[in-house]
């Protein structure tokens, strides 16, 4: 099982309403939230805790305050006790939200706005190793290529479990279809090995990317949402499957009924035609 939910920032509040808000979040979390200094960093948090338990009742059956969490030493939340090897990540970043949802594997999620503006853009290039930039510098979208390597970066890293501690250098991500990657790790080359990458694009400002270990069974479906979060499934890995679909349909589609799968037709500047870096 692999589900990946989205929910648009401006969509919070409704599902804070619906949900009861941060009456259904704990002690600690309601501190947390406290502490950000920003109206859009609260309201992100909320809305990333709200839809990871919408996501985690929608696989289970439980009711939304079943749902606790830890961190691990490296800040990741996690469920707290046992629930059947569920596991779930989420993302949120200016306008967009989401969540993936696993059971009996490891997972990670990121999204980011696209493109980065030039200042964030030079300090991430500079955190990748030679061959990475090297790469980066000759794709003929600099700026797309370099928000799809940090994407598909952060979405493995999170699956590990460790986030950017582990650091970015000595990763590769080598196309074996539309939207779609094998991971090679420097570090660690067998068990990276065994992860795909999905890049999926939710919308026209944001790109989103999926990781979860290569061998998991086919992603169930997962019927459409009826409130604002909105649920898909993953679709088959293998190169010679149908390509993924757009994540994020347009409001009038969220509002009136299920969304439609299309082809993955934004170019990827790291998928075929464009040359990973040596290993």
């Amino acid at each position: 099982m692999t589900e990946l939910w989205t929910l648009p920032e401006d969509q919070v509040s409704e599902l804070a309403r619906r949900m009861g808000g941060l009456g259904l979040l704990s002690a600690e979390e309601r501190a947390r939230h406290g502490r950000l200094r920003t109206l859009g960093a609260r309201r992100r948090f909320l809305g990333g805790r709200l839809l990871c338990r919408r996501a985690l009742s929608a696989a289970t059956g439980l009711p939304p305050d079943t749902w606790r969490f830890v961190r691990t030493r490296y800040g990741r939340p996690e469920l707290e006790g046992d629930h059947g090897g569920l596991r779930f990540n989420v993302s949120h970043t200016d306008g967009l939200i989401a969540c993936v949802v696993t059971r009996g594997r490891a997972c990670g999620v990121d999204v980011e706005r696209a493109p980065f503006a030039p200042g964030t853009a030079r300090l991430l290039r500079d955190r990748f190793d030679a061959a990475q930039r090297a790469a980066l510098d000759a794709a003929p979208d600099r700026p797309a290529a370099l928000t799809e390597l940090w994407v598909l970066t952060e979405a493995y890293l999170k699956g590990l479990g460790t986030g950017l501690a582990y650091g970015v250098r000595g990763l590769r991500f080598t196309p074996c279809g539309p939207g779609r990657f094998t991971v090679y790790d420097g570090r660690r080359p067998a068990p990276g090995s065994r992860w795909h990458a999905h890049l999926l694009r939710p919308g026209p400002a944001h790109l989103l990317a999926v990781a979860v270990p290569a061998t998991a069974p086919t992603p169930a479906p997962h019927p459409n949402d009826p409130l604002h979060p909105t649920a898909h499934r993953l679709p088959p890995h293998p190169a010679d499957s149908a390509p993924p679909p757009h994540l994020f349909p347009p409001p009038a589609a969220r509002a009136t009924g299920p969304i439609r799968p299309h082809p993955y037709d934004a170019p990827s500047h790291t998928g075929p035609g464009h040359r990973p870096p040596p290993r």
